[in-house]
């Protein structure tokens, strides 16, 4: 997202930062596995000349062990001079007068700027800028803008070492906001608000799961802080905080050069943008946010008592939520593609890319920029190639199998297959079976090769089309990933050589590339590996990219691709996906550009990647460079996915990103889909390459000159956007490929091919000697590659091939040796030994004429047996650094290894005959090791992170060590290997085991599995290791490891995601399942009263379920990445349901009556009588029934009048505006709760006797009690709004006159005009309009408890209603309560099917058959449903004097016509006479009554038919008519619609008043979200 330059809203200054990162120049760090060789400790203050003996200088420093200080460590800081008088600190002030506006934010620079030098001057040794002066009347600069002038400003005047810059900054909270403090010059931080707050909260008791004191949690906030600080400086590499400072490890991006050169100089911002005032803007508009004016000062929550609960935004940083940030992915989008790929639906499609391209100009670089079609003369499309030819250029991102289903995988695989494409294995490895199943080829043509190196087999890599190393992710570059071990099922565990049930780490790509050689190295073991193969190179987007990547095409990859930095991630953490790389557009631009230059273009492929997702932006992509294009999250999508974002919880509920057998099941996604999608998007390309006149796709490649700035008029941050850079021509013809050269006719492997072959083709056993040098680099690769393609991942059985060898072996000797070889080395060997071995067998050993002691001297290089997956390996001498690392199923022995040794291991077993360096184990989560230690110094040497260490002592380990040895012996004349055994009962007791924990916990388990089969239990997968240990020890032993049953876990705490925490303890005590409720918990919802005794009186016909089912509820809610029961589809007042549901989860039931009251004004009414869209559309109902959304809303605000939070809150100051409101039903009173919170005087005109509107009197008493709402009534009356019934408008009250009394009127009266029936017979007796008889009723119920008989009384009458809808329900149950003799209601449509047609897909409002409380209750009293489908009325039977006594219907049949629209014809023979005493029609409203409108000359918009009504015509998005001070909402100006439309309507109605009448608005916007703008307002007074 690039919300702070795309957005109007204001933005912290941080975000226009992007954290840099480590791609081939140098290697990233894994800060969790060797957190060892970082720190945060530094040493700051005045230094002298580091080449002059100065102690008094170079050594008076302040130690900081963390650049987080605590509200104490800073009063120490403030006071510093009382410890030592030479140690003087002073406070500088960053606020300024609010008065002085935007010319204020740049003076307050200066004077900060003079301050601070004038400190130097003065001789303080420490500044402090600080912004704790914030007031009403002062307004803070963005701590980093001052931070950074401030350091620049200092170093321009070579005073900068003198001294120590400590900003106290309430801005400040995130990682990122701290990271980017520091590499702009700060030495320390104290964020002093979030100290507070976390003051606050242990005040209030907030987090009582946590039980510890306010400090711990202040020092657990900075502990936090400081691993994330210690994660981003890993991502470039960076080991120590001293490097991190002042460094400027970013790129900015909508920055101007003006800010640029005096805040952040040499920081690289290639777009400009954002000037010094429009960061004042943004500033002020903060502090009107948190200081309003006092016009403002009246925006207050709905009747809560905690004033701040306003500010609760729904900010929607990392979920999709209305009316908070935008993100790529929206409902409309999801559903549009996914009826467009399932139906073939064009239109779907269309109405897809247009929101994609609306989402994109909000969140994407190239929503900025548009097409100059103007350029090029159009052509035909026919004469554009053809979508066949295009869709070769489509590939699929890299998701491995495991992050996504089989099923999910396999979809793609196949879809890509069919139209003659690539999809992409990711990092998981493939089945190695994949290819040869019946029918459809599910092998992916891409194999992908990353830091994990899982399942890369030399057959993984023999069968692909291209090999792809990944350096980097485009959601998370720099970083590694994890595949928690609950989604490691049995099968993908074989796919990876791991074990099932235990998680696999990730790691950076920090192993085999240090540097371009080492990438280069790769790229040729890999073209060794499959000559076939074209190799790319997967790179991130960010400054410095061109270079890089003619790097990588000189070190001779064939195929380039640049991700973006908002690629899709399902695990990544939440603080991993933002604020790292850049957009691809940035990153393809100059890498074409620096590649053209260089006369490398033509030697590469170019392939972009990133969120793309419709023609349009392969078009544009192909303009700027790339000629490939790859998409990931949308295939998924049209294959299901709904953006859950739980990818990482094993619990997606449409079985694309899960491994739970059951929610697998629910995958419904066929290659079909995918196939039409990229169909649809090829002849959208189409569509455009004939508009600019290219025919073929190469034509258009590097056409930046067709690209031009869009600009928005409206957005001032974007007025200042310099595309330039970016869209420089750089001239290019496009031509054949210039193939790469690798030599590989010179490999000495060469020369043995024929003989080898006789092996290969044959049963021979063949030897070969040879000297090798160390030019002749990976030796085995071409002969093991011959062997993969014939006998697959099994190798060679019958014959071998020996190959002796002499001298020093060059990089990757034995690199994924195949089965059946064996390579014997008598000399050394430089890096690499062994990497990938795939079975074969590699034995290294000295020159036996040397005289150095083996044991002692390194004779291999580093990164041996890297991703080993099979295979042997004996190697007399030590090996350098990272021996081992993710081995997942070789067994190794070595004399010696330096730091590291089997870091990431997953696998296999590793003997060590010597000592080890630094940091063993890291990160090894399975495979066993077995080391030697004599002096007992191995256990200080070991990461137990994730492993422990045992004694050997089961018989088949001890008998496998042994036997190891004497091979070892055997084979390389090992001195120790002869020694140890030649003393073996004494040497025994020396081995130190090195298990890993959950390995060992997941071989128990499977043991005991073993030996009591269970049905369904996982199957044991040992992948060669022995068997689990189990027996204990009674005493521990000279090496310092304490017996098993005294281990103790690492229990140290471990920083989770927050989505993962559940911190109420009676929750806890209950044990319910949030994570899997929804597939653990069945529905329940508030019940009907028994229909026989709720149809005798007028009470509510709910009960409410207790409390301790709605929590149940609450835990089935999944808190959905796009909630669609807040979209369109669902809640239109975007209710923020998983908000409420998660605090009613944690029993925090006054929080959840304040979030559900942002954007509700009456849950009350919406709890009782809306139809639950947002249930509808609730993501269960793919798979099962909702959540009881209703039921949950209905009992927070019933709960809250309970406890007495529901108070009036009258606003503090009125802005002098009056308004008047024509209507009290749901829009009119929403709009009057809105602008009465605004500070307006609202007076309210209803022309019934009591106020509600359709709440009172046209929804019966056993449906909404009239008490609810006259409580509610009850309320606004207390807040200062003021009705006035018997006020009819129009009629005894003016309507030009009450526009000429108030500053604006709101138009907010009902839909009361209703549908007739023109037929014979129509103007009887006994014929009356639904809402005459239901307003009667409920009038005389109120007024005399029926007493009066002053309504229309159905008692002993057979009663039809004709009408199926909510209101024919309501006559129903009335006509019921009567005493009616019959019941039948005629329903002109047909009968709905029990469960949703193919043409009501979710999330559409389900339209199935229901018994609602009307029906049952007929059913209950005269044994039979009322209803009666397809039934036409043809006419009413009269009587001699006039009333009605029956009606004849005809059967009607319905049947969609020639253009699929639904038309009906009645069916012969089927005429029938009804008896009937009363007839009531119900067949809905047409529109309002049109005498207001006309009074006022609004202008009308009349439906069709002779109706005397209309609806006021405004514009879409807009509720202002076209009188001036005139406005409309609800049903008057859309129709007949839904309380909770009224509600929307009536809220943005007096939004749209406010801003228009104060010029901005405080009110929120739909969603809750309070769009807060810098403007001047003007009030009226």
């Amino acid at each position: 997202m690039l919300s702070s330059i795309q957005m109007h809203a204001p933005r912290v200054i941080y975000e226009y930062f992007r954290q840099l990162f480590a791609q081939v120049t140098n290697p990233p760090i894994d800060p969790l596995r060797e957190e060892l060789i970082m720190s945060l400790q530094c040493y700051v203050g005045p230094g002298g000349n580091l080449l002059e003996l100065q102690p008094d200088l170079q050594c008076a420093k302040l130690s900081l062990p963390s650049p987080m200080l605590s509200s104490i460590q800073m009063h120490a800081v403030h006071n510093v001079h009382l410890y030592d008088p030479q140690w003087r600190s002073c406070s500088i002030d960053i606020t300024f007068p609010r008065e002085e506006g935007e010319e204020g934010y740049v003076k307050a620079l200066d004077r900060i700027c003079r301050e601070s030098q004038n400190s130097v001057k003065e001789g303080y040794r420490i500044i402090v800028l600080s912004d704790r002066n914030t007031s009403f009347q002062r307004v803070p600069l963005s701590t980093l803008v001052a931070c950074g002038a401030v350091h620049h400003h200092l170093v321009d005047l070579k005073q900068r070492l003198k001294v120590v810059l400590v900003v106290e900054t309430a801005e400040a909270r995130e990682v990122h906001h701290m990271c980017v403090l520091l590499g702009y010059g700060a030495d320390a931080i104290c964020p002093y608000l979030v100290h507070d707050l976390i003051g606050k909260l242990h005040r209030d008791n907030a987090v009582p799961a946590l039980n510890m004191s306010a400090e711990q949690m202040i020092y657990n906030y900075s502990d936090a802080c400081d691993h994330g600080i210690l994660k981003v400086m890993s991502k470039m590499g960076i080991s120590t905080l001293q490097s991190y400072k002042g460094a400027q490890i970013f790129e900015a991006l909508g920055l101007d050069d003006t800010v640029v050169k005096r805040c952040f100089k040499g920081t690289a911002t290639r777009i400009r943008g954002s000037t010094f005032y429009t960061l004042a803007r943004d500033a002020l508009a903060f502090h009107e946010y948190g200081y309003p004016t006092l016009e403002d000062q009246s925006i207050e929550p709905t009747n809560t008592p905690d004033k701040t609960a306003y500010n609760l935004r729904e900010a929607g940083e990392y979920h999709y939520r209305i009316g908070g940030e935008s993100h790529m992915n929206t409902p409309g989008g999801v559903v549009n593609l996914q009826d467009a790929v399932r139906t073939k639906n064009i239109e779907s499609y269309r109405a897809y890319s247009r929101e994609m391209q609306e989402q994109t100009n909000k969140c994407a670089l190239r929503g900025m920029l548009d097409i100059a079609y103007e350029k090029r003369d159009p052509i035909p499309v026919e004469e554009v190639e053809d979508w066949t030819s295009i869709v070769k250029r489509f590939v699929t991102g890299a998701m491995s199998y495991g992050s996504i289903s089989e099923e999910a995988h396999s979809a793609l695989a196949i879809a890509m297959n069919r139209i003659g494409t690539k999809s992409n294995t990711g990092e998981g490895g493939e089945d190695s079976e994949t290819s040869v199943r019946g029918g459809d080829s599910r092998r992916s043509s891409t194999k992908q090769v990353a830091s994990g190196r899982f399942g890369v087999t030399g057959y993984y890599l023999t069968n692909a089309e291209e090999l792809q190393i990944k350096l980097a992710q485009g959601a998370k570059p720099g970083e590694g990933g994890e595949l928690p071990g609950h989604k490691v099922s049995e099968s993908i565990a074989k796919t990876r050589k791991s074990t099932a049930g235990v998680g696999l780490i990730s790691p950076p790509p920090h192993h085999d590339i240090y540097s371009i050689e080492d990438l280069k190295q790769l790229i040729y073991d890999l073209k060794c590996s499959n000559p076939r193969a074209r190799i790319s190179v997967k790179l991130v987007s960010e400054v410095g990219i061109g270079v890089i990547s003619a790097g990588v095409a000189k070190a001779k990859a064939e195929h380039i691709l640049i991700s973006g930095h908002d690629g899709g991630t399902g695990a990544a953490r939440w603080t991993g996906i933002k604020h790292a790389g850049l957009p691809w557009e940035l990153g393809l631009a100059e890498t074409h550009q620096t590649l053209v230059l260089n006369n490398l273009r033509n030697k590469v492929v170019l392939q972009t990647d990133g969120q793309i997702r419709t023609g349009l932006d392969v078009a544009v992509a192909c303009l700027l460079g790339a000629e490939e294009w790859g998409f990931a999250t949308t295939p998924l999508i049209a294959l299901g996915c709904i953006m859950m974002r739980k990818c990482h919880l094993n619990t997606c509920p449409v079985g694309v990103a899960t491994q739970d057998p059951e929610l697998r099941k629910k995958f419904v996604g066929q290659p079909e889909h995918v196939i039409n999608f990229f169909y649809y998007v090829a002849e959208e390309l189409r569509d455009i390459m004939a508009k600019l006149g290219f025919r073929k796709i190469t034509d258009m490649v590097g056409r930046s000159d067709l690209l031009k700035f869009r600009g928005d008029e409206k957005n001032p941050k974007m007025s200042n956007i310099d595309f330039t850079k970016m869209l420089h021509l750089t001239p290019f013809q496009f031509s054949a490929k210039i193939p790469q050269n690798f030599n590989l006719d010179l490999r000495i492997e060469n020369q043995w091919m024929d003989e080898m072959m006789k092996a290969v083709d044959g049963d021979e056993h063949v030897r070969i000697e040879a000297k090798v040098s160390n030019t002749d680099r990976t030796l085995g690769a071409t002969i093991s590659s011959k062997i993969h393609a014939k006998f697959r991942e099994e190798g060679m059985t019958k014959g071998s091939i020996h190959i002796k060898c002499n001298g020093s072996a060059g990089q990757s000797f034995g690199a994924f040796l195949a089965k059946g070889v064996t390579l014997e080395l008598e000399g050394d060997a430089n890096d690499y030994v062994g990497k990938g071995l795939s079975g074969g067998r590699v034995i290294i050993f000295p020159p036996k004429t040397s005289k150095f002691i083996a044991e002692e001297n390194i004779i291999v290089g580093n990164v041996c047996f890297y991703g080993a997956t099979s295979g042997r390996a004996y190697v007399r001498g030590i090996a350098a650094e990272r021996f081992a690392v993710r081995n997942s199923g070789a067994e190794a022995l070595v004399e010696g290894v330096g730091d590291h040794g089997c870091e990431y291991m997953t696998g296999g077993r590793v003997i060590i005959l010597g000592k080890c360096g630094r940091n063993f184990g890291a990160g090894m989560s399975g495979g066993i090791a077995y080391v030697w230690d004599p002096e007992g110094t191995f256990p200080r040497q070991v990461n137990r992170d994730l492993v422990q260490l045992e004694t050997m002592e089961d018989p088949e380990e001890i008998d496998y060590v042994k036997k190891f040895l004497e091979e070892h012996h055997q084979l390389t004349g090992s001195e120790v290997a002869g020694r140890l055994l030649a003393e073996w009962t004494k040497t025994l007791g020396q081995f130190v085991v090195v298990m890993p924990r959950d390995y060992k916990a997941v071989m128990e388990k499977q043991k005991k599995q073993k030996q009591v089969p269970q049905a369904g239990e996982i199957k044991e997968l040992s992948n060669g290791h022995p068997k689990a240990h189990s027996n204990g020890h009674s005493n521990g032993n000279s090496n310092g490891i304490p017996p098993k049953n005294q281990i103790q876990k690492d229990t140290a705490e471990k920083i989770a995601d927050l989505e993962d925490i559940v911190t109420d303890e009676e929750v806890a005590k209950k044990q319910l399942d949030k994570i899997r409720g929804f597939m653990k918990y069945k529905h329940k919802h508030d019940k009907y009263r028994r229909a026989k005794e709720r149809s005798e009186d007028w009470k509510e016909i709910s009960y409410r379920i207790d409390e301790r089912e709605l929590k149940t509820q609450t835990a089935r809610c999944m808190d959905c990445g796009i909630p669609f029961c807040q979209s369109d589809y669902g809640c239109p007042i975007a209710n923020i349901i998983p908000s409420w549901n998660e605090l009613v989860f944690q029993n925090k039931w006054k929080e959840a009556y304040e979030r559900l009251v942002l954007t509700n004004n009456f849950p009350e009414f919406t709890g009782r009588v809306c139809p639950a869209p947002c249930e509808g559309a609730c993501v269960l109902g793919l798979i099962e029934k909702s959540v009881a959304i209703k039921s949950i809303e209905c009992a927070i605000i019933d709960k809250a009048f309970d406890m007495g939070w529901v108070v009036p809150s009258i606003p503090k100051v009125r802005n002098g505006l009056r308004i008047a409101i024509i209507g009290s039903g749901p829009a009119g009173l929403a709009a009057a709760d809105q602008l009465n919170r605004g500070g307006y005087r609202v007076t309210v005109f209803e022309r019934s006797d009591r106020p509600g509107g359709l709440l009172t009197y046209g929804i019966p008493e056993m449906k909404l009690e009239k008490r609810v709402v006259d409580r509610r009534i009850d309320v606004m009356k207390g807040e200062g709004i003021e009705f006035r019934c018997n006020a009819n408008v129009g009629h005894n009250v003016d309507a030009l006159q009450l526009l000429s009394e108030y500053d604006s009127l709101l138009l907010a009266t009902g839909a009361t005009w209703p549908r007739d029936l023109d037929i014979p017979g129509r103007n009887s007796k006994g014929i009356h309009f639904a809402m005459d008889y239901l307003h009667q009723n409920t009038f005389s119920l109120l007024n005399s408890q029926l007493k009066d008989e002053n309504f229309i009384d159905a008692k002993g009458k057979h009663v039809i209603v004709i009408g199926g809808g909510d209101t024919g329900n309501d006559c129903i149950g009335t006509a019921v309560r009567h005493g009616a003799a019959s019941v039948i209601n005629f329903d002109y449509h047909e009968r709905l099917p029990e469960e949703r047609g193919e043409d009501n897909a979710w999330p559409q409002w389900p339209r199935i058959f229901r018994v609602e409380y009307g029906h049952a209750e007929v059913v209950e009293k005269y044994s039979r449903d009322p209803r009666e489908f397809c039934a036409k009325t043809k006419s009413f039977v009269v009587d001699e004097s006039g009333h009605v006594t029956g009606i004849n219907t005809v059967q009607v049949e319905w049947y969609r016509d020639e253009n699929r629209k639904w038309r009906q014809r009645e069916k012969a023979g089927t005429d029938r006479h009804w008896k009937a005493d009363l007839v009531l029609l119900a067949m809905g409203y047409s529109g309002p009554e049109t005498k207001i409108l006309e009074d006022l000359a609004v202008k009308i918009d009349r439906p069709t038919g002779n109706a005397p009504t209309a609806l006021a015509r405004t514009p879409q998005t807009s509720y202002a008519t076209n009188v001036p001070k005139v406005y409309a909402a609800g049903d008057c100006r859309r129709g007949q619609s839904l309380v909770v439309w009224g509600i929307r309507e009536g809220r943005e109605a007096a939004r749209e008043m406010d801003e228009n009448l104060t010029g901005s608005s405080l009110l929120p916007v739909t969603g809750g979200a309070r769009a807060t703008l810098y403007k001047k307002r003007a009030v009226a007074q």
